[in-house]
């Protein structure tokens, strides 16, 4: 096969991916706006059944419903299900790695997600404080993708379903359609799709960030382990703790925030200094095919889908 022909292989490979995961992202945002649209309409109704004119919309519950992200997760994995088949996700998404997760690398790996928690929050920090320099602020957007949920339907879509979901979906689908192109490869590009398909700069380098994390645990271990501990993330570090720190003196919130997350980033980097060799031995165990990289970058689904995430980058940036 000539490397034209190769190469026409590899996008149509990848670019189905690409298209997956457009497809969903539309899917989730056509059914966010029926619901919005669908509960303006009720709060209307409502407001003039009751005083008999129209005020203020509750914004807050309109952003809190989260019953269209889960039948977004039923619709689309009933798809995937179908179209890839039931032997696939069993035979695939659910197959066990080489390796057996042991209470060490689980706590290593702990240690991991919450150093990068903590870089990503320095992102934060320098890029709330280049948007002052504007007189511009992100902290508003920071409370609407972080934090712990405001209604019960919510709480169950970030903190319970969408860690399985997602894991399913990127560690599962993207991870393992990828993974005959090469380990390293595999585990990069799909946790580049997962930071990019979070369409905002406050979430996108930790996502980025733990999707490296999740990928390896996924490859290495078993689909399961990622989703336990996406779901650790979701629920304890964001939903719980966020609960926690609430109910604290600022001060104490504070304080604790930075042993937890601190002390995290400092345990990560005493742990990637003294696996610094395991660490290079993994980069040098599989060579990352270049020409997989160009097909994939260049690949329509693949662009598109990273198009629509940076237009809404920029968008949220505006608007603020």
């Amino acid at each position: 096969m000539e490397q034209k022909q190769i190469n026409r292989w590899l996008r149509r490979k990848f670019s189905a991916v690409g298209w997956v995961l457009v497809c969903y992202y539309v899917l989730m945002n056509v059914l966010v706006m029926v619901q919005m649209v669908l509960d303006s309409v009720r709060q209307v109704l409502e407001q003039i059944r009751d005083f008999g004119w129209i005020g203020e919309m509750d914004v807050e519950a309109l952003v809190g419903n989260g019953w269209a992200y889960i039948l977004t997760i039923l619709t689309g994995f009933v798809i995937l299900w179908a179209w890839k088949g039931g032997d696939y996700w069993r035979g695939e998404v659910f197959a066990r790695g080489p390796g057996t997760m042991k209470p060490g690398t689980a706590v290593c790996m702990v240690c991991l997600c919450l150093g990068a928690q903590m870089i990503n929050a320095l992102w934060i920090a320098g890029l709330e404080a280049g948007m002052n320099a504007f007189d511009k602020s992100l902290l508003e957007q920071l409370e609407g993708v972080s934090g712990s949920s405001g209604t019960f339907s919510m709480f169950l879509y970030t903190a319970i379903l969408a860690p399985i979901a997602e894991e399913l979906l990127f560690r599962g689908y993207v991870l393992r359609t990828l993974r005959p192109f090469g380990k390293r490869f595999a585990i990069f590009a799909s946790a580049l799709l997962f930071g990019m398909f979070h369409g905002n700069l406050l979430q996108a380098p930790y996502a980025f960030l733990a999707g490296l994390l999740l990928g390896y645990a996924a490859t290495e271990y078993s689909v399961k382990w990622a989703i336990a501990l996406h779901m650790f993330n979701n629920l304890v570090l964001a939903d719980l703790l966020t609960r926690l720190l609430e109910v604290l003196p600022l001060a104490a919130a504070e304080a604790v925030n930075a042993v937890i997350f601190g002390g995290g980033l400092v345990a990560a980097v005493v742990i990637l200094i003294l696996k610094r060799n395991a660490v290079r031995d993994y980069r040098r165990g599989e060579y990352m095919d270049r020409r997989c990289l160009k097909c994939f970058f260049t690949s329509p689904g693949v662009l598109v889908l990273i198009g629509i995430q940076l237009a809404s980058m920029v968008s949220l940036l505006i608007m603020v």
